[in-house]
């Protein structure tokens, strides 16, 4: 019997990297999912993956309230419940301050900030409503403690919703519903082939990280299927950072290494 058997996820961003590993680990413990994602044929590949008895999921941008809404409403008409969020849709956008444009800021901050703020608003009141409690899961970063250079608006958000978690979990704790965030350092996937794609910061991030590697979509899944499961019953509140010990060293000068420096 695996550690998620009867329960209901939503995932959001869960078609590539992060999202789509964790979808994966909570299917394999029993649980059903619902992702929410810009790509709709990401969705279907997922769906045919995983199997339509297993997962489901709706085309949205986070930054869409009627659009997160409608989204928590389906996977509760779908699955018959939900007991556990996944707030992972995130982007970045990579500028010195000065030249940063507003919309950029505002898109970076709308994804990574008001996006986590609209799917707990809507994902909370379907767990009050149902009286079962559960378990909400945001995904800040490392960059929420640590300073970067050309990413104002990508550290500004995942700082806010590192504090964002806290006052959801103090609000919340009430209704049995925990809220917890995990902070990934650098990790493989689609949103950092960038940085993957130049050897020498790469080695880098290598370098800095005392465990000596960066990490793989596989390891902030396992995490998060702790923060999903029944083991976590009393930890709320709380942003895990899970890095490689990175944040105890420090971050590459990326304006150094994009020629900016």
């Amino acid at each position: 019997m695996g550690r998620l058997e009867g329960k209901v996820a939503i995932v959001t961003g869960g078609c590539s990297g992060i999202g789509k590993r964790t979808a994966e680990r909570f299917v394999e413990e029993g649980a059903r999912v619902f992702i929410g994602d810009l790509n709709a044929d990401g969705i279907g590949a997922m769906i045919g993956q995983l199997g339509h008895n297993q997962c489901d999921g709706a085309a949205l941008d986070v930054r869409d309230e009627a659009a997160v809404e409608k989204m928590v409403a389906a996977a509760v008409r779908r699955f018959g419940r939900i007991d556990i969020a996944f707030n992972n849709a995130g982007t970045g956008h990579f500028s010195p301050v000065q030249d940063y444009a507003l919309a950029d800021f505002e898109r970076i901050v709308g994804i990574c900030l008001t996006g986590t703020f609209l799917c707990i608003k809507h994902e909370a009141k379907q767990l009050i409503g149902a009286g079962r409690g559960g378990s909400i899961i945001n995904v800040a970063s490392v960059n929420a403690l640590q300073a970067t250079e050309g990413f104002a608006a990508y550290c500004s958000a995942k700082a806010g919703v590192a504090m964002l978690t806290k006052v959801a979990a103090l609000e919340l704790g009430r209704h049995n519903i925990r809220v917890n965030a995990i902070g990934p350092g650098l990790i493989n996937t689609p949103l950092t082939i960038g940085m993957m794609s130049r050897p020498a910061l790469a080695q880098e991030f290598v370098h800095e990280s005392p465990m000596g590697r960066v990490g793989e979509p596989d390891d902030i899944a396992g995490l998060a299927l702790y923060l999903a499961s029944d083991d976590s019953t009393l930890m709320t509140g709380q942003t895990l950072y899970i890095d490689g010990g990175q944040s105890l060293k420090k971050y590459p000068e990326l304006f150094t290494a994009m020629g900016l420096g």
